[in-house]
């Protein structure tokens, strides 16, 4: 189970600027907002299956709070729920959004799969020692939307439901709202014989996918609402406010396979290859036509699964 770490932050919107070193997640699923002095609830997300939201009103409304979340969920990362409840009649609002997009058909994966900065990473995807069973079934839920080179492509994944996950390369942008606004936007074009004609050809045998694992948590704390009156809340006011955000990300991935001769480079003997090597960026989309963000995520320290090992300095990458 990870836990929050410097390294992962949870913003408030989207017009957050990108640092470098710094994971950036965006969720939209904190119901709660200050209107003219006051804590309203209003969920964007009414029921989603994602999303757990809670008023908490004492030790036993809390308790049902985090048996709520871990029946959903299962173990609930550090941080997300305080040991005890406000005390002096304050109230709670508390809410934790677990996203992990679902594939009908799992991707290959592999321990050590690309260099990321100075460390080697796993990674799931697709390559040209995958089997041809898990390739094509595989494949068939990959959509190219833009493959300009090794460090700009955009890439779709179909998941289960009415999820879409796409994945870009591209060069950092000021804000994570610019990059997810350009990423939505190419998705939305439409698709046809004049795209085919300029380089969007599916994803075929002279391709390749790698994408690191992620599996990342992040608590943010709404001090602008801690001291404020709840809404309909008899007088009561917010004595703590915190929102969690689980984002898993593994291609429901076969177990991995022993690195290949190439395992480690991008991929010269490939026409396309989508190896996010570097920073990218990860949204997951609701069904069209309204492509409501559901998660954004930009990557720039995927923190390395258990096992994985520091790349020596000297050590060239197979290009």
């Amino acid at each position: 189970m990870p836990t929050s770490s410097p390294a992962t932050v949870l913003v408030p919107s989207l017009s957050s600027p990108i640092s470098p070193g710094v994971n950036l997640i965006f969720s939209p699923d904190f119901p709660f907002e200050e209107r003219e002095g006051k804590v309203l609830s209003a969920s964007r997300t009414p029921g989603a299956p994602w999303s757990v939201a809670r008023v908490v009103r004492g030790e036993e409304s809390l308790l049902e709070a985090r048996q709520e979340i871990a029946a959903r969920f299962g173990a609930i990362p550090e941080g997300v729920l305080p040991e005890s409840a406000p005390g002096d009649d304050a109230l709670g609002a508390y809410a934790f959004s677990c996203v992990r997009p679902s594939f009908a058909s799992p991707f290959a994966s592999q321990r050590e799969g690309v260099f990321f900065g100075e460390r080697v990473v796993p990674v799931f995807g697709l390559w040209k020692d995958v089997g041809d069973a898990t390739w094509s079934r595989a494949a068939a839920q990959l959509v190219v939307h833009r493959h300009r080179g090794l460090d700009d492509f955009v890439i779709e994944i179909e998941a289960k439901g009415d999820e879409r996950v796409l994945v870009a390369r591209c060069p950092r942008p000021e804000t994570l709202g610019a990059a997810v606004a350009e990423l939505v936007a190419t998705a939305r074009r439409p698709r046809g014989w004049l795209r085919r004609w300029f380089g969007d050809k599916p994803f075929d045998w002279q391709c390749a996918l790698r994408i690191p694992p992620l599996d990342l948590c992040a608590v943010r704390v709404h001090d602008a609402l801690i001291g404020k009156p709840l809404a309909d809340g008899d007088g009561r006011r917010i004595g703590d406010a915190r929102h969690g955000v689980r984002f898993r990300l593994d291609g429901d991935a076969l177990p991995p396979g022993e690195p290949g001769p190439i395992a480690l480079g991008r991929g010269d003997l490939y026409e396309r290859p989508f190896v996010c090597d570097g920073p990218f960026l990860v949204v997951v989309l609701g069904a069209p036509p309204h492509d409501e963000v559901r998660l954004a995520a930009w990557i720039e320290a995927p923190e390395p699964a258990e096992g994985a090992t520091a790349a020596a300095p000297w050590l060239p990458a197979v290009w």
